[in-house]
């Protein structure tokens, strides 16, 4: 049996700094730990709780949420998705949440609609780009974000997780919530001592060591748009690395042996005779680059393949420009 309260894991202990005057002394100025605002955006299915429950654990371990975004759809002719949209709306007026801004965002449609599920391929897309929206806004204001992808159809979570890797930085956080006995039986909205409910966190591969927001995604309001924007930034930024690898950490020699391998797939025997070269001095020349690639590239072993891997982009846009 799990308890809500949970070791604060390093991702919820970020603080931001601020300043304050010394009342007895009004030009010392006192530098203390203020916790940073956090934003808690959530999918909602047929469960409040999910909400409810993962906002008190993150609550428990000292995040100072000011604000709930509640992602879902509308949906008259099913009962239990409308039940818990009522149900976590009341939730939000407890004196428990007094100071936190509850904001329900419907699915809609380009004309405003909202869509009563979100199995169709329009709808997940509005849903993909409404979580991207929430999650862009939230970055655009410095705030960390608190992504719960829990509720919902499984569609909603895959989007989320998409959303995360494309605008998360290294502070924030994706959330499963897993929950079971008497909690998930009792329907309960608050986490009681000894109940059975655990905040699961995600990992997140993040697409750059600088936050996506500081780079030109501040200005860009859609998910396709921005992937591409990231992919293209990526493929920039491992073409440039292989650039320098071979231009200026390879040899002239080891050069001419890597070409012919990553363009042509050569065996060692077959650059030997298109260098006009013994075997063995090529196998010394492609084992002196697979070693230079494991330092430059900082990872544990480099051989054929992986060097392949490493090299191939910039082989290829050399050649386009070649031919261009």
């Amino acid at each position: 049996m799990g308890s809500c309260r949970q070791p604060i894991p390093p991702c919820l202990r970020a603080e931001s700094r601020v300043q304050l005057r010394s009342i007895t002394d009004g030009e010392k100025l006192l530098e203390v730990s203020a916790p940073k605002t956090s934003t808690l955006i959530a999918t909602l299915g047929t469960e409040p709780q999910v909400v409810t429950a993962t906002l008190d654990i993150l609550r428990n371990q000292g995040e100072h949420i000011g604000s709930v975004e509640v992602v879902h759809t509308v949906a008259p002719s099913n009962p239990p998705i409308q039940n818990a949209l009522s149900i976590l709306q009341q939730a939000a007026q407890e004196t428990l949440y007094t100071g936190i801004q509850f904001t329900f965002h419907p699915i809609c449609d380009p004309s405003g609609k909202p869509y009563q599920d979100v199995e169709s391929e329009p709808a997940s897309l509005a849903a993909f780009k409404l979580l991207f929206r929430l999650v862009r806004r939230a970055k655009l204001q410095q705030e960390k974000v608190h992504l719960c992808i829990a509720g919902g159809r499984k569609v909603t979570s895959i989007f989320g997780m998409a959303v995360a890797q494309l605008l998360f930085n290294e502070e924030d956080c994706l959330w499963h919530l897993y929950s079971g006995g008497d909690f998930l039986t009792s329907k309960r909205l608050h986490p009681q001592v000894g109940d059975e409910v655990h905040l699961l966190r995600i990992p997140v591969a993040l697409w750059s060591s600088v936050s996506p927001i500081l780079l030109d995604l501040a200005r860009v309001d859609d998910p396709f748009e921005a992937y591409q924007r990231q992919r293209s930034s990526k493929l920039r930024e491992e073409y440039q690395q292989a650039k320098v690898f071979i231009e200026h950490v390879l040899s002239k020699s080891e050069r001419q042996a890597v070409a012919l391998l990553v363009q042509e797939m050569l065996s060692d025997e077959e650059i030997a005779q298109r260098l006009c070269k013994s075997k063995r001095t090529v196998e010394q020349q492609l084992r002196a680059a697979y070693r230079k690639a494991k330092d430059t590239y900082q990872v544990e072993e480099v051989g054929r393949v992986h060097l392949i891997s490493l090299l191939k982009i910039y082989y290829t846009l050399e050649g386009q420009t070649e031919r261009g």
